[in-house]
């Protein structure tokens, strides 16, 4: 035991500055690390965070996206239902135009097949041509009305989706 007391007591000023430098940097070192850390933590705590944010912003902007191209297919879906039905009646009175053109021409025939006289037979081809024209023009303008009713139509849902489209476009502008 005396060995202790003399090395404790042999003790220089030198010894004891080490061990105060020694104890110095030590706490320097566990201050270090523990700003390190928590400068770490902080980091990837900011960095989880900036992460989340740029996800559910990318979310939202597919949900944006899949939402617009769901609302374009749409439109265009609806449009295209309306020039469907709008050739189904363009198609079904162009039928009912040409059978009421034959069944006339089978009319005139058998009229003229029955005339008595040439000048009959004259006045039938006039009265026939005369009829054969303004049913002519009548329903050709019928058909041009249905035609652009029709177009007209068919443009409307397009025409929505691309307003709405400017609209958005110009809030995210300004």
């Amino acid at each position: 035991m005396t060995t202790k007391k003399t090395t404790a007591s042999t003790a220089t000023p030198v010894d004891a500055a080490v061990a105060a430098g020694k104890e110095t940097i030590e706490n320097m070192a566990k201050a270090t690390q523990e700003t390190s850390q928590k400068n770490f933590d902080q980091a990837v705590t900011v960095a989880k965070e900036n992460m989340e944010k740029a996800s559910a912003a990318a979310f939202k902007s597919y949900d944006e996206f899949a939402s617009y191209s769901q609302a374009n297919y749409d439109a265009f879906y609806k449009s295209f239902g309306i020039v469907t039905k709008g050739f189904e009646d363009v198609t079904k009175a162009w039928f009912v135009f040409s059978q009421t053109s034959v069944d006339a021409g089978v009319d005139f025939s058998k009229k003229v097949m029955g005339a008595k006289t040439v000048n009959e037979v004259v006045d039938l081809q006039n009265d026939f041509a005369k009829s054969s024209f303004d049913s002519f023009v009548a329903e050709s303008t019928k058909l041009s009305e249905l035609s652009v009713k029709t177009a007209n139509e068919a443009i409307e849902p397009i025409k929505t989706r691309v307003d709405e489209t400017v609209q958005t476009i110009s809030k995210v502008a300004a």
